[in-house]
């Protein structure tokens, strides 16, 4: 079975879909999911380009992120809007890539998953105080471009 770098790498371009809350039940304010992926040189991961748009916000989460093979594993990259600091988290299991103490702002954890050719799926989960860590966004994305 290919790895999720060669499944992204089979796809690259422009996902678009729905970006959801999975505890918002109103359907009031629906935001869409923006994630370009671009290969990076060697076929050694991918770039993302991430945006959340919503009608009522405008841009609500812009991230650029890489996901990368190295000697030690897959790690991913990310820089966002919701920090001023870069974080770099390492695959714990396959597609998630928590956290740990010290090595984020808050904590924070993202699972990447391709249940098919050129479908995408990014979840954000985060919790801050004393908040537990737990799904918030889900960007639940499809190749169009």
């Amino acid at each position: 079975m290919a790895d999720l770098v060669e499944m992204l790498l089979a796809k690259p371009g422009l996902y678009v879909g729905p970006q959801r809350d999975p505890d918002n039940t109103s359907d009031d304010s629906p935001s869409v999911a923006r994630v370009e992926v671009s290969p990076l040189p060697g076929g050694s991961g991918v770039m993302f380009a991430y945006e959340v748009l919503s009608p009522t916000h405008s841009i609500v989460h812009h991230e650029h992120a890489v996901l990368a093979r190295t000697t030690g594993g897959l790690v991913l990259i990310t820089s966002h809007t919701h920090a001023d600091v870069t974080t770099v988290v390492s695959e714990t299991e396959p597609g998630y890539f928590p956290a740990t103490d010290g090595t984020a702002p808050f904590p924070m954890a993202i699972r990447l998953e391709v249940p098919e050719s050129g479908h995408l799926i990014y979840s954000w989960s985060y919790g801050g105080g004393d908040e537990p860590l737990r799904v918030r966004d889900i960007g639940d994305v499809r190749i169009v471009g």
